[in-house]
Protein backbone atom coordinates (compact mmCIF):
# COMPACT_ATOMS: atom_id res chain seq x y z
CA UNK A 1 0.00 0.00 0.00
CA UNK A 2 1.20 3.53 -0.67
CA UNK A 3 0.01 6.40 1.52
CA UNK A 4 0.14 10.32 0.76
CA UNK A 5 1.79 11.49 3.96
CA UNK A 6 3.78 9.63 7.23
CA UNK A 7 0.15 10.30 9.34
CA UNK A 8 -1.92 8.33 6.84
CA UNK A 9 0.48 5.48 6.95
CA UNK A 10 0.82 5.65 11.16
CA UNK A 11 -3.07 5.56 11.25
CA UNK A 12 -3.50 2.64 8.87
CA UNK A 13 -1.00 0.34 10.76
CA UNK A 14 -2.42 1.82 14.68
CA UNK A 15 -6.04 0.40 12.95
CA UNK A 16 -4.45 -2.77 11.72
CA UNK A 17 -2.58 -3.44 15.06
CA UNK A 18 -6.36 -2.26 16.39
CA UNK A 19 -7.76 -5.72 14.54
CA UNK A 20 -4.75 -7.86 15.40
CA UNK A 21 -5.32 -7.46 19.06
CA UNK A 22 -9.07 -7.69 18.91
CA UNK A 23 -8.60 -11.10 16.76
CA UNK A 24 -6.30 -12.58 19.62
CA UNK A 25 -8.90 -11.65 22.60
CA UNK A 26 -11.69 -12.82 20.76
CA UNK A 27 -10.12 -15.94 19.99
CA UNK A 28 -8.37 -15.99 23.76
CA UNK A 29 -12.10 -15.81 25.02
CA UNK A 30 -13.65 -18.81 22.65
CA UNK A 31 -10.95 -21.17 24.59
CA UNK A 32 -11.88 -20.17 27.69
CA UNK A 33 -15.91 -19.74 27.38
CA UNK A 34 -17.98 -20.33 30.32
CA UNK A 35 -19.99 -22.28 31.36
CA UNK A 36 -18.26 -25.16 29.42
CA UNK A 37 -18.73 -28.35 31.07
CA UNK A 38 -18.24 -32.01 29.97
CA UNK A 39 -22.39 -32.54 28.86
CA UNK A 40 -21.67 -29.66 26.41
CA UNK A 41 -18.48 -30.95 25.18
CA UNK A 42 -20.08 -34.53 24.33
CA UNK A 43 -23.64 -33.03 22.98
CA UNK A 44 -21.93 -31.44 20.40
CA UNK A 45 -19.71 -34.14 19.66
CA UNK A 46 -23.09 -35.96 19.74
CA UNK A 47 -24.79 -33.19 17.04
CA UNK A 48 -21.73 -33.03 15.23
CA UNK A 49 -21.79 -36.92 14.55
CA UNK A 50 -25.33 -37.39 13.72
CA UNK A 51 -25.10 -34.61 11.21
CA UNK A 52 -21.92 -35.68 9.96
CA UNK A 53 -23.56 -39.24 8.93
CA UNK A 54 -26.76 -37.64 8.03
CA UNK A 55 -25.19 -35.34 5.02
CA UNK A 56 -22.76 -37.83 3.77
CA UNK A 57 -23.95 -41.94 4.41
CA UNK A 58 -25.82 -41.68 1.42
CA UNK A 59 -23.91 -38.50 -0.99
CA UNK A 60 -22.38 -41.24 -3.35
CA UNK A 61 -24.30 -44.83 -4.10
CA UNK A 62 -23.46 -47.84 -6.24
CA UNK A 63 -25.11 -48.23 -9.65
CA UNK A 64 -28.17 -50.58 -7.51
CA UNK A 65 -28.61 -47.49 -5.68
CA UNK A 66 -27.27 -48.44 -2.07
CA UNK A 67 -24.63 -47.21 0.03
CA UNK A 68 -20.61 -47.01 -1.26
CA UNK A 69 -19.21 -49.90 0.06
CA UNK A 70 -16.11 -47.76 1.26
CA UNK A 71 -17.82 -44.97 2.87
CA UNK A 72 -20.21 -47.81 4.88
CA UNK A 73 -16.71 -49.62 5.88
CA UNK A 74 -15.54 -46.16 7.09
CA UNK A 75 -18.84 -45.73 9.50
CA UNK A 76 -18.35 -49.34 10.91
CA UNK A 77 -15.01 -48.99 12.01
CA UNK A 78 -15.81 -45.83 13.36
CA UNK A 79 -18.85 -47.14 15.62
CA UNK A 80 -16.65 -49.66 16.70
CA UNK A 81 -14.05 -46.65 17.54
CA UNK A 82 -17.29 -45.29 19.44
CA UNK A 83 -18.09 -48.26 21.15
CA UNK A 84 -15.17 -49.04 22.59
CA UNK A 85 -13.21 -45.50 23.37
CA UNK A 86 -15.75 -43.64 24.57
CA UNK A 87 -16.92 -42.93 28.52
CA UNK A 88 -19.49 -46.27 29.31
CA UNK A 89 -21.69 -43.44 31.03
CA UNK A 90 -22.24 -41.64 27.25
CA UNK A 91 -26.30 -42.74 26.79
CA UNK A 92 -25.01 -41.68 22.81
CA UNK A 93 -22.92 -45.14 23.28
CA UNK A 94 -24.59 -47.15 24.94
CA UNK A 95 -28.13 -46.58 22.40
CA UNK A 96 -27.56 -44.94 19.50
CA UNK A 97 -24.33 -46.40 18.42
CA UNK A 98 -25.55 -49.81 19.62
CA UNK A 99 -28.35 -49.10 17.38
CA UNK A 100 -26.51 -47.73 13.97
CA UNK A 101 -23.90 -51.04 14.55
CA UNK A 102 -27.19 -53.67 14.29
CA UNK A 103 -29.15 -51.15 11.44
CA UNK A 104 -25.60 -51.44 9.17
CA UNK A 105 -24.81 -55.07 10.07
CA UNK A 106 -28.47 -56.00 9.07
CA UNK A 107 -28.62 -53.55 6.14
CA UNK A 108 -31.51 -51.88 7.95
CA UNK A 109 -30.67 -48.38 6.75
CA UNK A 110 -31.42 -48.20 3.00
CA UNK A 111 -32.10 -44.43 2.68
CA UNK A 112 -31.36 -40.87 3.62
CA UNK A 113 -34.93 -41.25 5.62
CA UNK A 114 -34.91 -44.39 7.05
CA UNK A 115 -30.91 -42.87 9.02
CA UNK A 116 -32.97 -39.83 10.01
CA UNK A 117 -35.48 -41.73 11.40
CA UNK A 118 -33.06 -43.75 13.59
CA UNK A 119 -31.40 -40.23 15.06
CA UNK A 120 -34.78 -38.68 15.38
CA UNK A 121 -35.92 -41.69 17.24
CA UNK A 122 -33.28 -41.38 19.00
CA UNK A 123 -33.61 -38.03 20.38
CA UNK A 124 -37.40 -38.44 21.04
CA UNK A 125 -37.08 -40.92 23.42
CA UNK A 126 -34.28 -38.62 25.15
CA UNK A 127 -36.59 -36.39 25.48
CA UNK A 128 -39.68 -38.62 26.17
CA UNK A 129 -38.00 -38.97 29.38
CA UNK A 130 -38.23 -35.24 30.34
CA UNK A 131 -35.05 -35.02 31.02
CA UNK A 132 -33.08 -31.62 31.89
CA UNK A 133 -29.68 -32.81 30.45
CA UNK A 134 -29.55 -32.65 27.03
CA UNK A 135 -29.32 -35.34 24.20
CA UNK A 136 -25.57 -37.15 23.93
CA UNK A 137 -25.04 -36.10 27.98
CA UNK A 138 -21.88 -38.10 29.11
CA UNK A 139 -22.21 -36.91 33.08
CA UNK A 140 -25.73 -37.88 34.60
CA UNK A 141 -24.38 -36.22 37.77
CA UNK A 142 -24.05 -32.49 36.41
CA UNK A 143 -27.79 -32.00 37.29
CA UNK A 144 -29.81 -28.81 37.53
CA UNK A 145 -30.57 -27.49 41.02
CA UNK A 146 -34.47 -27.28 42.11
CA UNK A 147 -34.30 -23.42 41.07
CA UNK A 148 -32.91 -24.49 37.79
CA UNK A 149 -35.66 -27.29 37.16
CA UNK A 150 -38.42 -24.07 38.17
CA UNK A 151 -36.75 -21.23 36.43
CA UNK A 152 -34.84 -22.45 33.88
CA UNK A 153 -35.55 -24.08 30.03
CA UNK A 154 -38.87 -25.20 29.30
CA UNK A 155 -39.51 -28.93 28.05
CA UNK A 156 -40.00 -27.28 24.60
CA UNK A 157 -36.55 -24.94 24.88
CA UNK A 158 -34.92 -27.90 25.74
CA UNK A 159 -35.96 -30.27 22.91
CA UNK A 160 -35.05 -27.44 20.28
CA UNK A 161 -31.55 -27.31 22.43
CA UNK A 162 -31.14 -31.12 21.82
CA UNK A 163 -30.26 -30.51 18.09
CA UNK A 164 -28.49 -27.24 18.28
CA UNK A 165 -25.04 -26.90 19.14
CA UNK A 166 -23.81 -24.92 22.40
CA UNK A 167 -23.10 -21.66 22.29
CA UNK A 168 -19.35 -22.99 23.67
CA UNK A 169 -18.77 -24.28 20.36
CA UNK A 170 -20.77 -21.56 17.84
CA UNK A 171 -20.09 -17.90 19.58
CA UNK A 172 -23.23 -16.90 18.11
CA UNK A 173 -21.86 -18.43 14.55
CA UNK A 174 -24.13 -21.47 13.83
CA UNK A 175 -22.04 -22.72 11.35
CA UNK A 176 -18.58 -23.15 13.69
CA UNK A 177 -20.55 -25.99 15.41
CA UNK A 178 -19.91 -28.83 12.95
CA UNK A 179 -15.88 -28.53 12.99
CA UNK A 180 -16.30 -27.66 16.61
CA UNK A 181 -18.29 -31.04 17.63
CA UNK A 182 -16.28 -33.30 15.62
CA UNK A 183 -12.72 -32.25 16.86
CA UNK A 184 -13.93 -32.70 20.52
CA UNK A 185 -15.06 -35.98 19.14
CA UNK A 186 -11.70 -36.53 17.82
CA UNK A 187 -10.29 -35.45 21.03
CA UNK A 188 -12.90 -37.88 23.51
CA UNK A 189 -11.71 -40.80 21.14
CA UNK A 190 -8.23 -40.27 21.20
CA UNK A 191 -8.26 -39.34 25.33
CA UNK A 192 -10.28 -42.60 25.24
CA UNK A 193 -8.34 -45.33 23.24
CA UNK A 194 -5.06 -44.14 25.65
CA UNK A 195 -7.07 -45.74 28.62
CA UNK A 196 -5.67 -49.49 29.04
CA UNK A 197 -8.75 -50.69 30.61
CA UNK A 198 -10.85 -49.50 26.85
CA UNK A 199 -8.12 -50.81 24.78
CA UNK A 200 -8.22 -54.44 26.67
CA UNK A 201 -12.54 -53.79 26.41
CA UNK A 202 -11.95 -53.06 22.46
CA UNK A 203 -9.21 -55.74 22.49
CA UNK A 204 -11.77 -58.66 23.54
CA UNK A 205 -14.53 -57.23 21.41
CA UNK A 206 -12.36 -57.99 18.44
CA UNK A 207 -11.10 -54.56 17.50
CA UNK A 208 -7.79 -52.86 16.51
CA UNK A 209 -7.07 -50.75 19.62
CA UNK A 210 -3.65 -49.61 18.28
CA UNK A 211 -2.53 -46.00 18.17
CA UNK A 212 -1.98 -46.17 14.01
CA UNK A 213 -5.49 -48.08 13.52
CA UNK A 214 -7.09 -45.19 15.68
CA UNK A 215 -5.43 -42.50 13.51
CA UNK A 216 -6.79 -44.48 10.70
CA UNK A 217 -10.23 -45.02 11.76
CA UNK A 218 -10.06 -40.70 12.34
CA UNK A 219 -8.54 -40.39 8.92
CA UNK A 220 -11.27 -42.27 7.10
CA UNK A 221 -13.91 -41.06 8.52
CA UNK A 222 -12.54 -37.36 7.44
CA UNK A 223 -12.21 -38.39 4.40
CA UNK A 224 -16.58 -39.75 4.17
CA UNK A 225 -18.08 -37.89 6.08
CA UNK A 226 -16.41 -34.42 6.87
CA UNK A 227 -19.05 -31.70 4.70
CA UNK A 228 -16.47 -29.42 5.02
CA UNK A 229 -14.62 -29.81 1.64
CA UNK A 230 -11.52 -27.23 2.59
CA UNK A 231 -11.11 -29.23 5.69
CA UNK A 232 -11.27 -32.22 4.60
CA UNK A 233 -8.54 -31.90 2.04
CA UNK A 234 -6.43 -30.16 4.70
CA UNK A 235 -5.96 -33.20 6.79
CA UNK A 236 -6.20 -35.77 4.36
CA UNK A 237 -2.98 -34.07 2.83
CA UNK A 238 -1.21 -33.61 6.27
CA UNK A 239 -2.39 -37.03 7.11
CA UNK A 240 -1.31 -38.74 3.91
CA UNK A 241 2.51 -37.22 4.15
CA UNK A 242 3.00 -38.38 7.32
CA UNK A 243 2.06 -34.84 8.78
CA UNK A 244 3.43 -34.14 12.36
CA UNK A 245 5.23 -37.29 11.97
CA UNK A 246 2.77 -39.63 12.64
CA UNK A 247 3.65 -42.36 10.50
CA UNK A 248 6.83 -42.53 13.29
CA UNK A 249 4.83 -42.10 16.34
CA UNK A 250 1.86 -43.85 16.38
CA UNK A 251 2.52 -47.71 16.60
CA UNK A 252 0.63 -50.49 14.52
CA UNK A 253 1.43 -52.45 18.04
CA UNK A 254 -0.99 -52.02 21.59
CA UNK A 255 0.16 -50.21 24.06
CA UNK A 256 -1.53 -51.45 26.84
CA UNK A 257 0.92 -51.58 29.90
CA UNK A 258 3.28 -49.41 28.69
CA UNK A 259 5.22 -47.28 30.71
CA UNK A 260 6.72 -44.91 28.25
CA UNK A 261 4.28 -42.57 27.81
CA UNK A 262 3.42 -43.93 23.95
CA UNK A 263 0.06 -44.78 25.36
CA UNK A 264 -0.10 -40.85 25.12
CA UNK A 265 1.35 -40.25 21.90
CA UNK A 266 -2.14 -40.28 19.77
CA UNK A 267 -3.93 -37.69 21.66
CA UNK A 268 -0.82 -34.99 22.07
CA UNK A 269 -0.53 -35.93 18.23
CA UNK A 270 -3.69 -35.26 17.56
CA UNK A 271 -3.59 -31.63 19.81
CA UNK A 272 -1.24 -30.78 17.61
CA UNK A 273 -2.39 -31.15 14.31
CA UNK A 274 -5.44 -29.07 15.80
CA UNK A 275 -3.33 -26.32 17.40
CA UNK A 276 -2.07 -26.45 13.70
CA UNK A 277 -5.41 -26.14 12.16
CA UNK A 278 -6.13 -23.05 14.80
CA UNK A 279 -3.05 -21.17 13.62
CA UNK A 280 -3.41 -21.75 10.02
CA UNK A 281 -6.84 -20.74 10.07
CA UNK A 282 -5.60 -17.15 12.00
CA UNK A 283 -3.19 -16.17 9.35
CA UNK A 284 -5.52 -16.98 6.53
CA UNK A 285 -8.02 -14.35 8.30
CA UNK A 286 -5.12 -12.19 9.36
CA UNK A 287 -4.60 -12.01 5.35
CA UNK A 288 -8.01 -11.52 4.35
CA UNK A 289 -7.75 -8.13 6.14
CA UNK A 290 -4.30 -7.54 4.08
CA UNK A 291 -1.98 -7.73 7.10
CA UNK A 292 0.13 -10.44 8.82
CA UNK A 293 -0.83 -12.46 11.88
CA UNK A 294 0.86 -10.81 14.55
CA UNK A 295 2.86 -13.41 17.29
CA UNK A 296 0.15 -12.40 19.84
CA UNK A 297 -2.88 -14.00 17.81
CA UNK A 298 -0.42 -16.87 17.03
CA UNK A 299 0.08 -17.61 20.65
CA UNK A 300 -4.21 -16.89 21.37
CA UNK A 301 -4.97 -19.39 18.89
CA UNK A 302 -3.11 -22.29 21.14
CA UNK A 303 -4.99 -24.93 22.77
CA UNK A 304 -5.02 -24.35 26.40
CA UNK A 305 -4.42 -20.62 26.34
CA UNK A 306 -1.82 -19.82 29.22
CA UNK A 307 -4.44 -18.80 31.71
CA UNK A 308 -6.23 -21.78 31.26
CA UNK A 309 -3.17 -24.60 31.96
CA UNK A 310 0.22 -22.39 33.23
CA UNK A 311 1.67 -25.20 33.44
CA UNK A 312 1.10 -26.35 30.16
CA UNK A 313 4.48 -24.74 29.17
CA UNK A 314 8.08 -25.54 30.04
CA UNK A 315 9.21 -21.62 30.01
CA UNK A 316 8.36 -18.48 30.56
CA UNK A 317 8.49 -17.16 26.92
CA UNK A 318 5.95 -19.63 26.16
CA UNK A 319 8.77 -21.37 23.19
CA UNK A 320 7.67 -25.35 24.77
CA UNK A 321 5.01 -27.14 25.64
CA UNK A 322 5.05 -29.90 28.27
CA UNK A 323 3.37 -32.94 26.68
CA UNK A 324 2.84 -34.67 30.13
CA UNK A 325 1.24 -31.70 31.83
CA UNK A 326 -0.92 -31.09 28.34
CA UNK A 327 -2.21 -35.02 28.44
CA UNK A 328 -3.24 -34.11 31.65
CA UNK A 329 -5.15 -30.96 31.22
CA UNK A 330 -6.64 -32.66 27.69
CA UNK A 331 -7.92 -35.73 29.85
CA UNK A 332 -9.59 -33.43 32.68
CA UNK A 333 -11.18 -31.47 29.73
CA UNK A 334 -12.79 -34.68 27.34
CA UNK A 335 -13.01 -37.16 29.88
CA UNK A 336 -15.82 -36.88 32.73
CA UNK A 337 -15.64 -38.10 35.84
CA UNK A 338 -15.05 -41.05 36.73
CA UNK A 339 -17.93 -42.78 36.44
CA UNK A 340 -18.74 -46.67 37.57
CA UNK A 341 -18.58 -48.75 34.23
CA UNK A 342 -21.43 -50.82 32.78
CA UNK A 343 -21.73 -54.38 33.87
CA UNK A 344 -21.38 -55.13 30.15
CA UNK A 345 -18.51 -53.46 29.93
CA UNK A 346 -16.53 -55.06 33.13
CA UNK A 347 -17.52 -58.20 31.82
CA UNK A 348 -15.66 -57.99 28.76
CA UNK A 349 -12.71 -56.28 30.77
CA UNK A 350 -12.96 -59.60 32.91
CA UNK A 351 -12.58 -62.10 30.30
CA UNK A 352 -16.12 -63.16 30.78
CA UNK A 353 -17.53 -62.09 26.64
CA UNK A 354 -19.94 -65.24 26.79
CA UNK A 355 -22.61 -63.11 28.87
CA UNK A 356 -21.73 -60.21 26.30
CA UNK A 357 -25.32 -60.12 24.31
CA UNK A 358 -27.53 -60.91 27.49
CA UNK A 359 -26.01 -58.00 29.19
CA UNK A 360 -26.11 -55.56 26.26
CA UNK A 361 -29.06 -55.70 26.08
CA UNK A 362 -30.10 -55.03 29.76
CA UNK A 363 -26.94 -52.86 29.83
CA UNK A 364 -29.20 -50.62 26.60
CA UNK A 365 -32.12 -50.38 28.74
CA UNK A 366 -30.38 -49.60 32.22
CA UNK A 367 -28.30 -46.98 30.62
CA UNK A 368 -31.81 -45.52 28.41
CA UNK A 369 -33.65 -45.39 31.57
CA UNK A 370 -34.87 -42.12 31.72
CA UNK A 371 -33.65 -39.75 34.75
CA UNK A 372 -36.21 -38.41 37.11
CA UNK A 373 -38.96 -36.71 34.78
CA UNK A 374 -39.69 -33.56 35.06
CA UNK A 375 -43.17 -34.18 37.05
CA UNK A 376 -40.82 -35.56 39.70
CA UNK A 377 -38.57 -33.57 39.76
CA UNK A 378 -41.23 -30.49 40.02
CA UNK A 379 -42.68 -32.11 42.66
CA UNK A 380 -39.91 -31.80 44.48
CA UNK A 381 -39.15 -28.40 43.72
CA UNK A 382 -43.34 -27.79 44.54
CA UNK A 383 -42.09 -28.90 48.05
CA UNK A 384 -38.90 -26.95 48.00
CA UNK A 385 -40.53 -24.10 47.00
CA UNK A 386 -43.72 -24.29 49.70
CA UNK A 387 -41.11 -24.47 52.26
CA UNK A 388 -39.41 -21.36 51.22
CA UNK A 389 -42.85 -19.68 50.94
CA UNK A 390 -43.44 -20.97 54.48
CA UNK A 391 -39.99 -19.30 55.83
CA UNK A 392 -40.46 -16.25 54.23
CA UNK A 393 -44.36 -15.81 55.35
CA UNK A 394 -42.77 -16.56 59.16
CA UNK A 395 -40.05 -14.71 58.66
CA UNK A 396 -42.59 -11.42 57.68
CA UNK A 397 -44.94 -12.11 60.32
CA UNK A 398 -41.81 -12.57 62.73
CA UNK A 399 -40.93 -8.72 61.52
CA UNK A 400 -44.32 -7.71 61.70
CA UNK A 401 -44.93 -8.81 65.22
CA UNK A 402 -41.36 -7.49 66.59
CA UNK A 403 -42.11 -4.19 64.68
CA UNK A 404 -45.76 -3.94 66.67
CA UNK A 405 -44.27 -4.48 70.03
CA UNK A 406 -41.72 -1.41 69.05
CA UNK A 407 -44.69 0.47 68.55
CA UNK A 408 -46.10 -0.70 71.61
CA UNK A 409 -43.17 -0.20 73.61
CA UNK A 410 -43.00 3.19 72.46
CA UNK A 411 -46.33 4.37 72.82
CA UNK A 412 -45.68 3.31 76.54
CA UNK A 413 -42.78 4.92 77.12
CA UNK A 414 -44.21 8.25 75.53
CA UNK A 415 -47.44 7.85 77.63
CA UNK A 416 -44.94 7.28 80.81
CA UNK A 417 -43.48 10.62 79.94
CA UNK A 418 -46.44 13.24 78.77
CA UNK A 419 -47.60 11.79 82.66
CA UNK A 420 -44.44 12.69 84.53
CA UNK A 421 -44.25 15.98 82.31
CA UNK A 422 -47.74 17.25 83.26
CA UNK A 423 -47.18 16.51 87.07
CA UNK A 424 -44.15 18.10 87.17
CA UNK A 425 -45.47 21.33 85.88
Amino acid sequence: LEFETEKERLAYEKKQAKKAKQAAQKKASWHQYTPHTHNDRYHNAALSFAFAIKTQLFQTLTEDGKMEPKRKNALVDFLNLMEWATPPSWNLRTGFVKELQWSLDSDAISSRGALESVIDSDVDKHRSGKQDLLWGYADPNLRTSWAGGLLGPSEEQLAKDDKKWSNSCTHLEPAKGFTCGLWNLFHILTIGSSKPEHQVYGFHRGYFVSPHHVAETIRNFVEYFFSCSVCRTHYLEMYDNCGHDHCTRLKSEINMGTKDGSDKELSIWLWEVHNDVNARLMKEAAQRQNRNVTHEETMASMFPTRKMCPDCWLNENMTKWDNATVFKFLDEWFWPADLPPSKQFKSVISGQPGKEADIDEADIEVANEPLPSTKSRKSHAKVNLIAITCLILFSLFAVAATRKRRERRKKFVDSRFVKKKKGFC
